[in-house]
Parts: C-alpha cells; sequence; structure tokens
C-alpha cells in the first residue's frame, strides 16, 4: 500500500544518503577549505570568522517524514551532521582562525519531551536532557565560542529558565547575557545580535506573561483552535496571515525597543543578526516568520548598518534581498540535509563572505552603504 511504498522510499533515500556520506564529508572539507583560501586571499591574515549551523534537531529515534510529507528528517543521522560540522569548525579555527560558532536554533527534536510522535517512548521520563548532551558533546568538536538562538524545539523541551541555567548557558555555550534569552556581543569592530523570537509564544509555560501575549494574538489571527489540541494550523490562512501558528513566536515590545537601541548605538559599524525565525518571507514563506517580522523588519532596514540577517526554522533554506538592499539568509537544516554549515569572513569594506558546506550555498554578501562609506572615509 501507500505506506509501504513510503518507507520503501525512505528506506531507499536513507541508503543512498548513507552511501555518499564520504563524498558529504569531502566537499564540506572543501568548502571549508575554501573559506581559509578566501580569508588569505581577500581580507586581512586575521580576518574575523565565524560559523553558521541551525537546525540539528537530534532525536534517537527512527528517520521519518514531516507532517506534509516534503520531507524526509534523519534524527540520528543529525547527530553525525553536528559533528561533521564541528569538524570543518575546528580545521577553519586551526587555519586562519575562527571567532566563534552561531547555533541558529532547534539542537534537539520535541519527540525527545516525549509527547507526541516516535518520543511516546520516553512518555514520562524525557530524554531531553540526554539528547542536547549527546549534541553538545558533538559539537564540543571545535573549543570555539558557540552562541545560541532559542527556536520552538528548545522550548518543547526545557522551560526558559532551564535553558538559562542549564548546559546550554555553561562553559564555551552561551544561549543568553544576564538571564536575557537575547543579547549583543562584539567582535573586532562588528556588532552581533541574537535575537529571541519566542519572547512570544504559546510554548512557553501557561503563566507567563509571554504566553500570555501569544494565546491573544493567535486567537484573535487565527481561526483554527490552534490552542487546543491537533487541528490544521494553517486552514483559512493565507498571505502574511500563516504567520500566526504555534510554532512561530514573536520578539515582543520590549525586544523591539531594545533592538533599535542596540542598532543605534552601534552606529556606523557592521551589523548581523541571528535568529531562529526569519523576518523577511521573501527568504522563506509567511509561514515560517516572526509574529512581528513586519516590525523588525521595519527596525534593521532603518538603521542601515545590518549586513545580514541569519536564521533557521524553514529546513530547505533560502535567501533573498529585500528592497534596501539588506541579505536575508536561511541556512538549510542538519536535519534534512545532514551536511549543511558554513564559515562566513568578515570583510574589512564591511561585506561578508559565506562560504557553503554540503547543501549550504556560497554567497557574497555586500556591505550596507551607511558602513561601506563609513570605511571609505
Amino acid at each position: 500500500g501507500a505506506s509501504a511504498a513510503r518507507e520503501r522510499a525512505m528506506l531507499f533515500a536513507t541508503a543512498a544518503r548513507r552511501a555518499g556520506a564520504a563524498v558529504g564529508l569531502a566537499v564540506a572539507h572543501y568548502a571549508t577549505n575554501g573559506a581559509r583560501d578566501v580569508a588569505r586571499s581577500e581580507a586581512a591574515p586575521a580576518a574575523l570568522r565565524f560559523g553558521l549551523v541551525t537546525d540539528i534537531q537530534y532525536c534517537d529515534v527512527d528517520d521519518a517524514q514531516n507532517y506534509g510529507g516534503t520531507e524526509t528528517r534523519f534524527y540520528r543521522g543529525s547527530l553525525e551532521g553536528a559533528k561533521r560540522a564541528a569538524d570543518g569548525f575546528r580545521e577553519a579555527k586551526s587555519d586562519g582562525g575562527l571567532a566563534f560558532v552561531a547555533q541558529l536554533g532547534d539542537l534537539v527534536d520535541g519527540q525527545n519531551a516525549g509527547g507526541y510522535g516516535a518520543g511516546l517512548k520516553w512518555k514520562g521520563a524525557p530524554n531531553s536532557k540526554k539528547a542536547l548532551a549527546d549534541v553538545l558533546a558533538a559539537m564540543d568538536g571545535c573549543d570555539a565560542p558557540h552562541f545560541h538562538c532559542v527556536g520552538n524545539h528548545e522550548l518543547y523541551n526545557f522551560s526558559p529558565s532551564e535553558l538559562v541555567e542549564g548546559p546550554l548557558n555553561r562553559g564555551r555555550h552561551a544561549v543568553a547575557k544576564d538571564g536575557s534569552l537575547y543579547f549583543s556581543f562584539e567582535r573586532d569592530g562588528w556588532t552581533f545580535v541574537v535575537l529571541n523570537p519566542y519572547e512570544v509564544s504559546s510554548s512557553l509555560p501557561k503563566q507567563s506573561p509571554g504566553y500570555a501575549a501569544a494565546a491573544a494574538l493567535l486567537r484573535a489571527e487565527n481561526p483554527n483552535p490552534v490552542l487546543d489540541g491537533p487541528c490544521d494550523f494553517f486552514e483559512g490562512l493565507e498571505g502574511p496571515s500563516l504567520r500566526f501558528v504555534p510554532f512561530n513566536g514573536g520578539l515582543g515590545d520590549a525586544q523591539l525597543a531594545w533592538l533599535a537601541a542596540t542598532l543605534e548605538e552601534a552606529g556606523d559599524a557592521p551589523v548581523v543578526v541571528f535568529s531562529h525565525l526569519p523576518v523577511f518571507a521573501g527568504c522563506a514563506s509567511w509561514r515560517n516568520v516572526a509574529f512581528d517580522a513586519p516590525e523588525a523588519l521595519a527596525l534593521l532596514q532603518k538603521a542601515g548598518n545590518v549586513v545580514a540577517v541569519f536564521a533557521g526554522h524553514s529546513h530547505r533554506g533560502g535567501f533573498a534581498v529585500d528592497e534596501t538592499g539588506l541579505a536575508h539568509c536561511v541556512v538549510e537544516a542538519t536535519l534534512t540535509h545532514e551536511t549543511a554549515y558554513a564559515v562566513c569572513c568578515c570583510g574589512a569594506d564591511g561585506s561578508l563572505e559565506m562560504v557553503g558546506a554540503g547543501s549550504v550555498p556560497s554567497r557574497d554578501i555586500a556591505a550596507p552603504r551607511r558602513v561601506a562609506a563609513a570605511r571609505r572615509r
């Protein structure tokens, strides 16, 4: 029947994928070496570089398709993908330098919490902490600092306080700063902003203000009973309204105000933004952006100093430049591509050279006019 055919197709895809693992690793090795060549030939010897990886979404369950049947998810294989990324980052760090790794969210899959799918085998005894420990051990193959974005699957497994107090925020790993899950940091004259697009989320504890705000928004914008149990989230929605579903979230007013102040403080310095959720539908779709994406996007565009916004969430990946020239890049998911990461080189003029590995394309991202003009002075 159809079920058996689907299972045979998945088994074939898995076999083909595993047979090509060595090829994928060779491609990743070549691409990372390419990043080193870029650093040597087009930037200063000690050019600032950082790594990108997202949506590892590890879970110790069999491969499966998503709910729509549009992608195969390699739940166990994603751990090997994380190790390949760490190997590539380690090589980059040892030859040319790597300042940090930005992990854009969804390190572990929600099934680890034991509430649905194949994860029901852990009902009453969640596997979340073990899965996270396994992924962090894989990522620790590179000893550079790691900055983590909060994704929806983090919140399926942990409360915000557990994230702040847990292993994702210890040693070389940081998911928060001063207790906040959104923050910024500076390196070599560049400002890096880590957003939390789940400050407003129906996955937060129900007694929290963030849950209350999300619940009110979802009830107002989505006609379906999305807070009451399984249903078709998208029935009756179209266009921009498609973003109002439970697996998305919002920054909220306080974070938007903080973002505006942070961008203003950066002045003419180049800014790079990291977020699990995109804020521009052109690089993904309206199904996969933040609730308040239009408001966040307006702030980023007005600032004029943002080089790029890097996000995850939409597993297929994507890239677009908006009408103001701001680049929006969704990095391909390790969960569905297995070898998928990149090394970015920061140019002296405020541009970025992104050298992809595996399924991640390489891209040249131009400096914003404001930044380029300031650096010419």
